[in-house]
């Protein structure tokens, strides 16, 4: 696995036929570091998931450029560098969650289950559910079946995983257990990991960056360098300088009402 940075200038994006166009994204600069922790943290409708797919060249931009290893983005998404982990985990009802796992990789590869399943058991295990292998999904809980899902993105080997609000469907907490569960995961890979989501507590205990965006148009209105120690365990929350950044974070966030 190689480790990876990420670098775009000016990008920009608008969806619609001409003369009718919407400006989704507009003039972004971002650069992020191999192996970092990077969030973009914003209400809906700013442009979290469209930036998330440039920057992991999934989806061209309207205008700018994204490098990840100083290459075109494309070239990464080719050699398979890039990892997607879903809003909701996709899995196959027939399919236990090794082959599930197991899955991606075998449609990429071309490989067999039987070669595929090793790298599978191997991501099964970094999330905690190795025992678990043979279950189908209607055996497995919300949270199990999302780190499946993780499993799945994992067992490639790719250098970026891209993270499209795992956690969002999941009840408190459990989200806060695969918080706890994904900052093992990062410290144990070492891969760079950039990561959707509108909840603010989650941003600031999983990141080493977060991206705050604004809306019409999307847009980062302020970048926040999380100056917490690692590995963090919930008593983070406790911690003064967690609640300033969230304070910031919520300063930010929060309609500006005009009298």
């Amino acid at each position: 696995m190689e480790n990876m940075s990420i670098s775009a200038r000016h990008i920009g994006m608008r969806f619609g036929r001409r003369g009718s166009e919407q400006t989704v994204l507009e003039s972004l600069d971002i650069d992020i570091a191999p192996g970092s922790f990077v969030t973009l943290l914003g209400p809906s409708g700013c442009g979290k998931s469209t930036l998330l797919k440039i920057l992991g060249g999934i989806l061209a931009p309207t205008m700018g450029e994204v490098l990840i290893g100083g290459q075109p983005a494309a070239a990464a998404v080719r050699r398979r560098q890039i990892g997607l982990v879903p809003q909701r985990p996709a899995l196959l009802p027939w399919k236990s969650a090794l082959q599930n796992a197991s899955m991606l990789r075998q449609l990429a590869t071309g490989e067999r289950f039987a070669d595929a399943a090793p790298a599978a058991e191997r991501a099964l295990e970094l999330v905690g559910l190795v025992e678990a292998r043979d279950k189908l999904p209607h055996e497995l809980s919300g949270g199990m079946a999302q780190r499946v899902s993780i499993a799945r993105a994992l067992a490639m080997d790719p250098a970026i995983l891209l993270m499209d609000e795992p956690f969002g469907a999941l009840d408190a907490i459990t989200r806060d257990q695969m918080n706890e569960n994904l900052a093992e995961i990062w410290a144990a890979t070492g891969k760079t990991i950039l990561f959707v989501t509108h909840s603010i507590s989650e941003a600031i205990f999983l990141s080493d960056t977060v991206h705050v965006m604004g809306v019409k148009p999307g847009r980062i209105v302020e970048t926040l360098e999380i100056g917490l120690g690692r590995p963090r365990t919930r008593q983070v929350f406790d911690d003064p300088l967690f609640s300033e950044y969230a304070a910031r974070s919520r300063e930010l966030l929060e309609p500006k009402v005009t009298v």
